[in-house]
């Protein structure tokens, strides 16, 4: 039985001067919208000492295509601000490459 699709946007983030990542997670939590329109769950990662990822769902494609563009912009200019590589997909789940929550 396959489970239904998921929606969702990806992004990471590498900073060239790994000092600054701490800084940049502090002006995200201050400065960040508490709320994406059709998103359901954000999930933040820390991978190594200047690498950070991060993975929205969204309830369909169209909120995902909608949210697009300003995720974008906020991500390229956190990159600016804090010295960083930004990287942005979008996504679609393999419902039968899948398992857990």
């Amino acid at each position: 039985m396959s489970e239904p699709m998921e929606f969702v946007i990806i992004m990471s983030m590498r900073y060239m001067k790994p000092a600054l990542m701490g800084l940049a997670h502090d002006w995200v939590e201050q400065n960040s919208p508490k709320e994406i329109p059709g998103a359901h769950r954000l999930r933040s990662f820390h991978i190594a000492p200047d690498r950070g990822m991060t993975i929205i769902w969204f309830n369909n494609q169209e909120a995902l295509d909608a949210a697009f563009p300003f995720i974008k912009k906020v991500q390229a200019e956190l990159a600016e601000k804090f010295e960083g590589r930004a990287e942005i997909q979008k996504g679609i789940t393999s419902p039968t490459l899948s398992f857990g929550d």
